[in-house]
């Protein structure tokens, strides 16, 4: 399943590279401003040392010349092995001098591959080179070739700095040269494959050779020749691994698995297969690009299915654990390496079409700021997933509130919480809010409280009523579910219509859904007792009395002897009263009765 990247995570890395690229660039720019002083002195002691290198001998000059222009034979050994079939122009136009060319042609790399890649045609055309013949010696003579009908003479001589180069010269008739000889076919023995097919399938139709051109045919099929084999290989190697393992797969998931490991070999494959045909610069930039960019694309999604298939290994091993931190942990390190992976691809694919990456970065450094304050909000939302994930308010499947929102937790991202609420809608909650907000989490809690009254009939006997609430209390002493050490139950108010008994307890239980569940058990155990003792529930009701005078007269006893009456009642219902060391202490919670029947 596809997902996208989040932007911001995006943002956070490019500030990232723009700060290091940035003091990376200010370190080259203090190195090349250098104070006049400074220059002075360097000036001389160049002017010094190249002194001392013209009274050198010979053999220090060469010393300091690359290996493979070091002798004439050297030279023109790498001028054809670079551009033979591996298209490697861009190490072949060391081979050229190109002092005396234009200033474009000097700055441009693509125009010295084009006259390298010339010139490799016009050799070809001219003879089979025996590098055997030329000279291997630092001191000997230039090498030279005269084309035919042609005054100028193709020319590897030393040059002042000690390389043997083709000459300026040289250089110069090479556009000449190749106008003059590109129709003329071209000799036997410099190359390979094209010695692999008749002469007139090297003539040259709609930019290329009939024969590169069956070459690009040959490396399609190839291409989708490799897909198809290591996808049907590894398919295979899965299957047989899963039997060993005994684990069921999907096997069209399994198959998408594979799939852009095969794109990898195909672009592998038209890689090569591109840079062995020995096509010309301009066609084969393009189609380097071309297969570069869609080999990049391929890496990054094999990147991707590799750390799918982690993150899935361990999102399972997670199940087993009692922690939830795992589940919230292994999704963020999830996209985080996604995310870092699509970084790296953009940075190939700016390298594949040399794009001033560096440059590009430092000059954004300056608005790296104003970028910061305009991204303060996303910012702030990563550092709140970091305080999430750190300090751990709530795990994944946690029943939270905060403010005015209330859910269970789904998924903890880089930038928001997603809150799945009880009508089913999902919420995104930033993470910067988290940060300050009043969070509870109702899926912490040990205990889920039950606090409600029960409303007894005002006719309901007092024995009855110490009965009931007795055995309210041996109905949570024996539940399976409930606190045992903290609980109450006693005649708490009197209502309007009813003799209200708080029930007051606690559910020990895991989930919501058990909740309900022990709630409704303790609940008819509750209604059950009361219909064997005989006790009623109260509902709201209104008593209405008809008052009738009588013909005797009413009780007119003094109030003294009311008073004095209420008193000697009471006082037989309390007892006398007891000093503070004698009156009854905490109360206790007993452990269930023995017996089974209520007494």
């Amino acid at each position: 399943m596809r997902r996208r990247f989040p932007r911001f995570l995006l943002i956070l890395i490019s500030l990232s590279v723009i700060s290091l690229c940035t003091n990376g660039a200010m370190a080259q720019f203090e190195s090349l401003v250098q104070p006049p002083a400074e220059e002075s002195a360097k000036e001389e002691s160049a002017d010094e040392s190249k002194a001392q290198n013209t009274e050198a001998p010979a053999t220090d000059v060469a010393e300091e010349v690359p290996a493979h222009l070091l002798t004439p034979r050297a030279t023109m050994e790498h001028f054809l092995a670079q551009t033979s079939t591996t298209g490697s122009y861009a190490s072949a136009i060391d081979c050229l001098d190109f002092s005396r060319t234009s200033p474009e042609t000097q700055h441009s790399s693509w125009l010295k591959r084009e006259l390298a890649w010339k010139l490799r045609e016009v050799l070809d055309r001219l003879q089979v080179i025996d590098v055997k013949t030329i000279s291997d010696d630092p001191q000997g003579a230039p090498f030279g070739i005269r084309p035919k009908r042609s005054p100028t003479r193709i020319v590897i001589d030393r040059g002042a700095s000690g390389k043997w180069q083709f000459t300026p010269e040289t250089v110069l008739s090479i556009d000449s040269l190749y106008e003059k000889l590109k129709d003329e076919p071209p000799v036997a023995g410099n190359n390979w494959l094209r010695d692999l097919f008749p002469v007139r399938l090297t003539q040259k139709h709609f930019l290329l050779p009939t024969y590169q051109w069956i070459c690009l045919l040959v490396v399609i099929f190839a291409g989708l020749a490799a897909d198809v084999i290591v996808r049907f290989f590894l398919h295979r190697a899965t299957q047989t691994w899963l039997r060993f393992a005994k684990m069921k797969v999907d096997t069209e998931l399994e198959k998408g698995v594979w799939k852009p490991v095969g794109l990898l070999a195909r672009a592998i494959t038209w890689y090569a297969g591109t840079v062995i045909i020995g096509l010309p610069p301009t066609v084969l930039d393009i189609l380097l690009a071309a297969v570069q960019f869609f080999a990049v694309v391929a890496a990054v999604w094999v990147v991707f299915r590799i750390i799918d298939l982690m993150t899935g290994y361990f999102l399972r091993k997670a199940k087993g654990t009692d922690t939830k931190f795992d589940d919230l942990f292994i999704p963020l390190v999830s996209r985080s390496l996604k995310v870092f992976t699509a970084c790296v691809g953009v940075i190939m694919f700016a390298e594949t079409f040399d794009l001033p990456v560096a440059g590009l970065l430092s000059g954004l450094g300056i608005g790296g700021l104003a970028i910061a304050f305009a991204a303060k909000d996303t910012l702030s939302n990563v550092f709140g997933s970091l305080t999430v994930l750190v300090d751990r308010p709530f795990e994944i499947g946690d029943w939270i509130k905060t403010q005015d929102i209330e859910g269970s937790v789904e998924t903890v991202g880089m930038r928001s919480t997603r809150v799945r609420t009880f009508y089913n809608s999902l919420i995104s909650v930033p993470n910067s809010l988290l940060i300050t907000a009043v969070v509870d989490n109702m899926g912490r809690r040990r205990y889920r409280r039950i606090k409600t009254m029960l409303g007894l009939q005002y006719d309901t006997p007092p024995d009855r009523l110490d009965a009931f609430c007795e055995g309210v209390r041996e109905l949570i002493r024996r539940h399976p579910y409930t606190r045992k050490d903290y609980y109450h139950v006693y005649l708490n108010q009197f209502s309007a219509s009813s003799l209200d008994v708080l029930l007051y307890c606690f559910l020990e239980c895991p989930d919501w859904s058990v909740e309900l569940r022990e709630r409704h058990r303790l609940f008819v155990d509750i209604l059950k007792l009361a219909e064997q003792l005989g006790i009623s529930f109260a509902f709201p009701t209104r008593t209405l009395h008809l008052h009738e005078e009588s013909a005797s007269s009413a009780d007119t006893s003094p109030l003294e002897e009311s008073l004095v009456t209420g008193r000697r009642l009471a006082a037989s219902l309390a007892g006398p009263p007891l000093p503070a060391d004698k009156r009854p202490g905490l109360v206790e919670f007993p452990p269930p009765s023995d017996d089974d029947k209520v007494e």
